[in-house]
């Protein structure tokens, strides 16, 4: 199966329908429907998306302290499963969404919706400086290792750990004025050139976005069926 990348006002747009929709969506059942049909839709077009998902395994490491700190109380252990599975359909969604079209196609279509520039560009060089800041954690826990720190979950462990997180956003944060400074001198303008150019776009993709609306039509009708269901 083979289905052109939706990099359109029109199929960006069904796509944050759809990611809006699970957010506001509450039913487990649906939930896990859905996380069906993604996972499908990535086996059969984006198959890289399970590849992506795995080298971010601190998302899920996130999602399940999240789920666990929920069991200490009644209303928690309700809740935990439906936010648990809302968060990983919303994020396998996303990755699957960033791996199917492409990080700068993405960004050069937030362009063309006139979402402004100011916005496009930080998420841009946040994307750009995630590796950075992970290469600084792993060296910053390789040094903890070399003086004697000890593997594992505890509370000694854990305060290092959020120390170095902080320092390391610190650190961040210089570069970032550094970065900016250097930008300026060179006569940064405060537009930065995507690699995908308008002239690259390809012709509309009616099969990507049929699936789309039918998959946004489905999710919304779920949404409006748990709310019906369940009134305020």
């Amino acid at each position: 199966m083979s289905m052109s990348p939706p990099s359109t006002r029109i199929g960006t747009i069904l796509i944050l329908f759809v990611l809006i929709g699970l957010g506001l969506l509450d039913n487990l059942f649906c939930l896990l429907l859905y996380l069906l049909i993604i996972n499908v839709f990535a086996v059969l077009v984006a198959r890289k998306t399970f590849v992506t998902a795995w080298r971010c395994k601190g998302v899920l490491i996130f999602f399940i302290l999240t789920g666990v700190t929920l069991l200490w109380t009644k209303e928690g252990r309700s809740l935990a499963p439906v936010l648990v599975t809302k968060m990983l359909v919303m994020w396998l969604w996303a990755v699957m969404w960033i791996t199917w079209v492409g990080f700068e196609r993405i960004l050069l279509t937030f362009e063309r919706l006139r979402v402004p520039s100011v916005l496009v560009q930080i998420i841009a060089f946040t994307a750009r400086f995630l590796p950075i800041l992970s290469e600084r954690l792993k060296m910053m826990l390789a040094a903890q290792a070399s003086r004697g720190a000890k593997r594992g979950v505890h509370p000694l462990q854990l305060r290092n750990l959020a120390g170095g997180v902080g320092c390391l956003l610190l650190a961040s944060f210089e570069q970032a004025e550094n970065v900016e400074r250097a930008m300026q001198s060179r006569g940064f303008s405060g537009m930065y050139p995507l690699l995908v150019e308008d002239n690259d776009a390809v012709a509309v993709p009616y099969g990507s976005l049929i699936f789309l609306f039918l998959f946004a039509c489905i999710v919304w009708l779920g949404v409006f069926c748990d709310v019906l269901c369940y009134p305020c």
